[in-house]
């Protein structure tokens, strides 16, 4: 018992660590969108010159012999119903940032966490502690505080940006619950499958030319979005039956765009965000507590 602890721990660490890296990356990939967004590019115009990036990867399992390997299932209806569940987010992504600022963008993305512990309550069967749930009332109470600059107008993109959540949410659930179905990389493979093939065909229909600024900057976003989108199904993946106490760290996220907001779109936060941001970084701290004692539980 004490060895399946050890390794139960272990695995929280990592796909802790997984998650942290790819908010940061999520992060920096919705910042170059909501630039992109308003020089005229479309979603498909972004995957289809971002695919490079998202291709390479099944070449490269070809070369070394293991594509094989990654793509079968023991249930392919599990991972293609993921990917088609996942196939509206650039777009949501796309006209979300087009409509609201990237703060905002984040802060909503950041209602994740709470229904993430209600898929885990439900689908899971997770037993959630005392310091999940701590951690979650201070997130969401940072993210009150973090939201009420912008919300004094209602906007219906924020509903758009909503549904988008419950998309991505369910869409690691998925992967969570069904863990051994597939690889990480087949989960990943099959995910970007169908957004591929659609934003080509939308790209066939109406395509557009790009400088080179452009193209660099829709290169660094794919590379990142891949690997961002990578690390996450591995951390959810990973997690297996401590789903809601890992997602805790994606408040994390509304930080990195913070500086991003300020640095780059000259957008900046009152006193009341700050405080808010700061309630974030805390509760991802107290997240990681109970991260422990779930482990310790088992």
């Amino acid at each position: 018992i004490q060895s399946f602890k050890k390794i139960m721990k272990k695995n929280i660490i990592i796909a802790s660590s997984a998650l942290l890296l790819s908010s940061i990356f999520f992060v920096i990939n919705d910042g170059i969108i909501n630039y992109l967004s308003s020089q005229n590019i479309q979603f498909y115009h972004f995957i289809f010159y971002g695919s490079p990036a998202y291709i390479v990867v099944p070449i490269y399992l070809l070369i070394r012999g293991t594509l094989k390997k990654n793509i079968i299932c023991n249930n392919y209806w599990i991972p293609l119903i993921r990917g088609l569940i996942f196939a509206p987010m650039p777009f949501i992504t796309f006209i979300s940032l087009k409509n609201i600022t990237l703060p905002e963008f984040t802060t909503l993305n950041m209602s994740a966490p709470l229904i993430g512990a209600i898929y885990a309550y439900f689908f899971l069967k997770e037993k959630l502690n005392s310091f999940v749930y701590i951690s979650l009332a201070i997130g969401f109470l940072g993210v009150i505080f973090v939201i009420q600059p912008g919300f004094d107008n209602f906007n219906i993109y924020f509903l758009v940006t909503l549904f988008g959540v419950l998309l991505i949410t369910t869409t690691t659930t998925i992967v969570n619950k069904f863990n051994t179905v597939t690889t990480t990389l087949g989960y990943f493979l099959y995910g970007g499958l169908f957004i591929h093939i659609i934003s080509f065909l939308l790209f066939i229909w109406n395509p557009i030319k790009i400088s080179y600024n452009e193209f660099f900057l829709i290169t660094i976003a794919s590379i990142l979005i891949n690997i961002a989108l990578f690390l996450a199904t591995f951390a959810f993946k990973k997690a297996q039956r401590h789903y809601s106490a890992i997602f805790c760290l994606v408040y994390l996220q509304i930080v990195w765009s913070s500086f991003i907001g300020f640095y780059f779109f000259n957008e900046y936060l009152n006193k009341y965000a700050l405080i808010g941001a700061s309630l974030i970084v805390i509760s991802g701290i107290i997240s990681v507590p109970g991260q422990i004692k779930q482990a310790d539980d088992k």
